[in-house]
């Protein structure tokens, strides 16, 4: 009866939506609706997923991962001389910025250069192993490095600047120039793209609620949505037979963080007990994507570093007998930070519900996108759930976990901090070889991932050439076609 009534009120939305619809698609036009709107369009800066997606379509990256989470370049080839010294040589063809200028290799460095001195950059951290640039003649440069760093490549993840406007403090925030696939036409009300070999434009278009946002592309406002979906608005989609979807599995983890400062929650036996009192199945099941998978740990199965063991934890009788155990007033009294999403906020309350179930009292507080992100970032929580994308590099576990790493300076955003771990990830640095740090962040509770969410993509009968990504990156729309 219940699901009766749930689409009896979103048809009802949905004739609501179309009663003095004003703005039907263009022919010419690809709208695809989005959750977030980017952020940052300059890439040295940027912190937030959307912002990171769009950099891949206006900027050509250094060096990229592949679906092996194996380093690749379409401007070098490269090779490792010895531990501390990488070659690389440009290739014979390359991009050409916006205004017709053919990329060399003084872009390149420039760009590697300017990163490696930012401070305020957020590739400043993972740069600084680096010792030396050399330019060997206009095709061929070393990079040399101060310490052995097996995974160093994947560290230049960077996009390739023009040398001049880095000269001229260009503002990149205001107006990009990158020598992707596609050229930024506008930024405001939304994201206008035009794609650089055929003309094809582009709108990004943020759609915030994911109920409209469904309605939209069903009513003919919007041609494609991709990911941020509840299951309920995915199975409406399935059922509307002008629409097409595709399905997959993802790699972008979601978890719940913790603050290792506050009093409670740097008790382990809690934070176990919070764990074991959420119940991942059942809200894989019933609230996520067909593909999605639980997880147990960052990196999703294919990648080569993630390490097999046991996955699901649920045990709420074991989580109510370690909260007898813990010497605090009952019951327990935390805040759950999260976004205002909606889907992310029904995910937050059932975890609330679960931990009721326990002797737990959650309180949820929802913030907009950039007020809840900044709380993340200074350590202004107790609780929060995020998700994490596009990880490809093991040493995140560094970054999250390494007494080192506290802000500013560093993702140790909650302040955890264990001498054995740190001894840990020395050797897991030096040897390549995670799974000992992966196994201590999960018997400590460094914090709770969740599951690795499924990807798909939603579109109009007259879209083609969609390719979903496993990290759920908008590259998609580099061959997509309008009929």
């Amino acid at each position: 009866m219940m699901e009766l009534l749930q689409k009896i009120s979103l048809y009802f939305l949905l004739a609501l939506l179309s009663i003095g619809c004003s703005e039907k698609l263009n022919d010419d036009v690809i709208s695809f609706g989005i959750a977030q709107k980017p952020q940052q369009l300059d890439p040295r800066f940027q912190s937030d997923a959307a912002s990171k997606k769009l950099s891949h379509l206006i900027y050509t990256p250094f060096i990229y991962l592949d679906e092996n989470f194996l380093p690749r370049s379409d401007v070098v080839t490269f090779k490792k001389n010895n531990d501390l010294q990488y070659f690389f040589r440009l290739n014979k063809s390359l991009p050409v910025f916006k205004g017709g200028k053919v990329m060399d290799i003084h872009d390149i460095i420039n760009t590697l250069r300017d990163l490696k001195n930012l401070s305020t950059s957020t590739y400043f951290q993972q740069l600084r192993n680096i010792r030396s640039i050399e330019k060997k003649s206009n095709t061929i440069f070393y990079i040399n490095l101060l310490k052995k760093e097996p995974n160093f490549l994947s560290q230049l993840n960077f996009f390739i600047l023009p040398k001049e406007q880095l000269i001229q403090n260009h503002k990149f925030s205001e107006r990009p120039i990158g020598s992707g696939p596609f050229e930024l036409m506008q930024s405001s009300p939304y994201i206008k793209l035009a794609r650089r070999s055929d003309g094809q434009k582009i709108n990004l278009i943020e759609v915030k609620d994911p109920t409209v946002r469904v309605l939209k592309l069903i009513n003919g406002e919007i041609d494609l949505i991709q990911n941020d979906l509840p299951l309920e608005m995915i199975k409406l989609i399935e059922e509307n037979k002008d629409l097409n979807i595709i399905g997959g599995f993802g790699s972008n983890i979601s978890y719940v963080g913790f603050n290792f400062k506050d009093k409670n929650l740097r008790n382990k036996k809690l934070r176990l007990a919070i764990s074991m009192a959420i119940n991942q199945s059942e809200i894989l099941e019933y609230f996520l994507p067909e593909k999605s998978r639980l997880s147990s740990q960052i990196l999703p199965p294919e990648h080569w570093a993630s390490f097999a063991f046991n996955e699901n934890n649920f045990d709420p009788d074991q989580a109510r007998r370690l909260i007898s155990e813990i010497n605090l007033s009952k019951p327990i009294k935390l805040v759950l930070k999260t976004s205002t999403d909606p889907f992310r906020v029904k995910i937050a309350t059932i975890i609330q519900n679960q931990l009721k179930d326990v002797g737990i009292n959650l309180q949820i507080k929802s913030l907009d996108w950039g007020t809840f992100f900044r709380d993340i970032q200074t350590g202004n929580f107790e609780l929060y759930t995020l998700t994490w994308v596009g990880i490809t590099n093991p040493d995140i576990y560094f970054k999250i976990f390494s007494s080192t790493q506290l802000p500013p300076q560093g993702l140790n955003r909650g302040q955890y901090i264990d001498n054995k771990m740190d001894t840990l990830l020395l050797e897991a640095m030096e040897r390549n070889d995670w799974n000992k740090v992966i196994l201590k962040a999960y018997q400590d509770v460094g914090l709770i991932p969740l599951w690795f969410e499924g990807s798909f993509v939603a579109f109009r009968k007259n879209i083609s050439d969609y390719k979903l990504s496993l990290d759920g990156s908008w590259n998609g729309l580099n061959g997509i076609k309008k009929k």
